[in-house]
């Protein structure tokens, strides 16, 4: 990593276009990681960021969390923590660099109140939905894993349901969190713990299908076989004017895009897409623990991407559900069966 005080420099007496050239010529050299390069740059991504439309300060844009947790040595600022899972920034990005990918590994680093709060905040109202809800075992070929957020949003019940009528050979187990949440508070000790009580869940079934697009993601980056339960449903017939979103880890981690709006047109639905749509997807706000650190910004962050839609929405992700006040493709497949 460069000098600190070189950094400083070069930030406070050089304009646009000489830290653009030096993000893009410093990792040629290689003499600079991704929070080097990020930091660097004049904020080429800052239109997309849904952090910064929500809450309007520099101070939580993409490059000046990078430059915060560049300098984070002895402390963390608030900042890197405002952000959200949704890799908006890395599709605008010249460089291809995930400013929340980097700033997690900055929160590893170190044991802040902000982080333990919001892990209270988390295993009190999220995790409480493992604990309280009642289920049959049954064995299956393939393991459902709903995850906290479907558990939250009351679509666990409704997906068995589904699942069973559409004759799916399918398995329920013990109901875990993949330990997202920890993840991305940079708590990453309890997040080995979780999965690998995931990967013990796990290791006696030929594949895993969820709800949630991130509990996909995570297990997939640890190994795990599994898909979105998109997948795996099949259409009935239903109809009508939909506009469906793309929940952004299912399009830009996930890279499904297509299969959910093929399933709508199987349906005999008309889709009416929405200003941003595909990969270039406005995020929800609900995402990652955006919503337990900064709840009132969370919600301003799901407004703003309301507020493009004209038609009732159809997602496939239970946090976009609950965001943006959507229903779910396995409500919509459920109330036809």
């Amino acid at each position: 990593m460069i000098n600190p005080k070189v950094i400083s420099r070069i930030i406070a007496n050089t304009d646009i276009k000489t830290k653009l050239r030096l993000a893009k010529v410093i990792p040629k050299l290689g003499k600079a990681d991704e929070i080097t390069r990020c930091m660097l740059c004049p904020n080429m991504c800052l239109h997309v960021c849904p952090v910064f439309d929500a809450e309007r300060r520099l101070t939580v844009s993409p490059s000046v969390k990078a430059r915060l947790g560049y300098f984070s040595q002895d402390y963390t600022y608030e900042a890197v923590y405002h952000c959200l899972p949704c890799d908006a920034c890395k599709s605008a990005c010249p460089m291809e660099i995930s400013v929340n990918d980097n700033l997690r590994n900055i929160r590893a680093g170190f044991d802040t109140e902000i982080a333990r709060k919001a892990a209270e905040r988390i295993e009190r109202d999220l995790f409480k939905n493992l604990r309280k809800t009642e289920t049959e075992k049954r064995e299956g070929k393939i393991l459902y894993f709903p995850g906290c957020r479907t558990l939250e949003n009351g679509l666990f019940t409704k997906t068995v349901e589904v699942l069973e009528k559409l004759k799916i050979d399918f398995a329920v187990d013990d109901l875990l969190c993949c330990g997202m949440p920890y993840y991305e508070l940079g708590l990453f000790e309890k997040f080995k713990s979780a999965i690998n009580e995931v990967k013990r869940l796990v290791s006696k079934y030929e594949g895993v299908v969820s709800n949630c697009p991130h509990c996909v993601a995570i297990m997939r980056e640890s190994g795990i076989r599994a898909a979105h339960i998109i997948s795996i449903l099949q259409p009935v017939k239903v109809g009508g004017d939909l506009s469906y979103h793309d929940p952004c880890i299912m399009a830009r981690k996930l890279d499904v895009t297509q299969e959910p709006r093929k399933l709508l047109e199987e349906m005999g639905c008309a889709i009416h897409e929405p200003a941003f749509s595909g990969k270039d997807t406005h995020c929800c706000g609900y995402g990652g623990v955006y919503k337990f650190i900064a709840p009132d910004y969370a919600e301003v962050v799901a407004k703003n991407r309301r507020d493009h839609f004209e038609y009732e929405i159809v997602t496939a992700c239970p946090s976009c559900k609950t965001a943006l006040k959507a229903i779910d493709f396995v409500e919509l497949i459920g109330e036809r069966l």
